[in-house]
């Protein structure tokens, strides 16, 4: 009798794990598909994840090109795609750039309001679709990961026109911890001298397990796991990758954090840990009051830019 309990018993917990792991694959292709797979639109191939539309639907995607002198850049990233960017040029002549990030799902577009800003300061501005999105090419979204070995890439096509350049980096939300992740690097060129992350995560598996939980009720045990196992086998990364709190200790070149004070999707205390983490000798944060995500550089426009220009200047004199 006892054999035949823990005989059930033993082919019970078989058949959960089973199941749990059947369930997991599937959902979790959905999952990285929903999430982070370009094409979410069927007569759009260029469209970005179906998760996207939820937070901004196609009807509200206008935006103004700057009024510049512009011109296409293209290059290819470390794993073979074509990605394409923006160059826009000053009233005057100037070593001064900066490479403008988008966030999730976005594209270059999403920039140009920030080009323009930079623009009206004199700055060269690079606005590069990211890979997956836009005009450039790749299939999944990997939340920064490989995103910012392919700002490396445009800041190295920079010096290699412009020698004298100086170049900071600025990112929004997916495009922040892009930037973080790449002033962390060790081969971007010695031309960046500065950063600035505007909503940043600290970290995508993290971020994606609290909006899990706060949705869905979903734990984050096994549910992410299963999730990160199958983006891994689709998508090439681990979201346990996108984490720009893992690289702070690495960051030594300036850098300014913003966060809204009412973002309620990237929590604000993500800013605060990031800071706190960074080990930067120059190192700033500004939490924008009433402000959800990504919204700062709009709700208090003219703090923001002040604060943006009065950090930058002294990057810039070298």
């Amino acid at each position: 009798m006892k054999k035949i309990i823990i005989s059930c018993l033993v082919t019970a917990i078989l058949m959960t794990v089973l199941w749990c792991t059947t369930a997991g694959y599937f959902i979790g292709n959905y999952i990285v598909a929903f999430g982070l797979e370009r094409g979410g639109e069927a007569d759009n191939p260029k469209a970005p994840p179906r998760a996207f539309a939820l937070l901004m639907p196609p009807e509200s995607r206008q935006f103004t090109k700057p009024e510049a002198e512009s011109e296409e850049w293209r290059i290819r990233s470390d794993d073979g795609l074509l990605l394409t960017a923006s160059r826009f040029y000053p009233e005057a002549e100037s070593d001064r750039w900066v490479i403008v990030a988008h966030g999730y799902g976005c594209t270059q577009q999403n920039s140009w309001y920030i080009a323009s800003t930079y623009l009206s300061m004199g700055y060269n501005v690079l606005t590069p679709d990211l890979r997956a999105s836009g005009d450039s090419e790749g299939q999944f979204l990997t939340m920064g990961y490989k995103e910012s070995g392919d700002i490396t890439h445009w800041a190295d096509e920079i010096v290699k026109r412009y020698p004298e350049a100086r170049i900071a980096l600025h990112g929004v939300s997916m495009g922040a911890a892009t930037v973080m992740l790449a002033a962390a690097s060790n081969k971007l060129p010695s031309n960046v001298v500065a950063c600035i992350e505007d909503s940043g995560f600290t970290s995508a598996y993290h971020l994606l397990a609290l909006r899990l939980e706060d949705s869905f009720g979903l734990p984050g045990f096994p549910a992410m796991n299963l999730l990160d196992w199958r983006c891994e086998h689709l998508a090439g990364f681990s979201l346990r990758h996108a984490a720009p709190i893992k690289v702070m200790d690495r960051v030594r070149m300036p850098i300014l954090f913003i966060h809204g004070e009412k973002d309620t999707l990237v929590p604000p205390y993500m800013a605060d840990l990031l800071y706190e983490a960074c080990w930067s000798p120059r190192k700033e944060i500004f939490i924008a009051p009433d402000t959800i995500h990504g919204a700062a550089s709009q709700t208090v426009h003219d703090e923001y830019y002040e604060k943006v220009r009065k950090f930058l200047e002294p990057c810039m004199r070298g």
